[in-house]
């Protein structure tokens, strides 16, 4: 799908969303074994273009990142993270009880297979600054900036 961040590649099953790819950041290209069906990804893709235009502020898509034990908790509360809100990774890990594993939260955070939707641009520094993000800075101000109602602009 093409939205403001350049082509998002949407990859679900019957069991809810696995993977979303921003392109213009990370190339992707689907394996020949899946199988394009645009009916299927209609409620992700209307949901996504609703929160990139300002109009959404949940999502309500069943999800199923593929990941360990500890990265699908910690998605699960990042996914607590209220939008226009954030947090720190020193907060998250104690919210998940784990205070002494900052670095693999800061680790679980750079493989969230479903950014935006699984919202790790909400989690700041200890300094409550953007830091590191796999998709860098500009993109997560970005984010940020629109859950502050600020008007998405696409990558430079």
């Amino acid at each position: 799908m093409t939205t403001p961040l350049g082509q998002i590649s949407l990859l679900a099953d019957e069991y809810g969303l696995r993977q979303l790819t921003l392109s213009v950041y990370h190339p992707f290209e689907p394996s020949r074994e899946w199988q394009h069906d645009p009916r299927a990804l209609h409620r992700y893709k209307t949901q996504l273009f609703e929160y990139l235009s300002g109009q959404r502020t949940e999502f309500s898509l069943p999800l199923c990142p593929e990941g360990s034990p500890f990265q699908c908790r910690l998605w699960q509360q990042i996914q607590q993270i209220p939008y226009g809100d954030t947090c720190t990774y020193r907060e998250l890990a104690a919210a998940l009880g784990e205070p002494h594993m900052l670095s693999a939260v800061s680790m679980a955070c750079n493989m969230n297979p479903i950014p935006i939707i699984i919202p790790c641009h909400r989690v700041l520094n200890e300094h409550h600054q953007v830091g590191d993000y796999r998709y860098g800075a500009e993109l997560k101000h970005a984010l940020l900036a629109l859950e502050q109602g600020e008007p998405l602009e696409g990558p430079a």
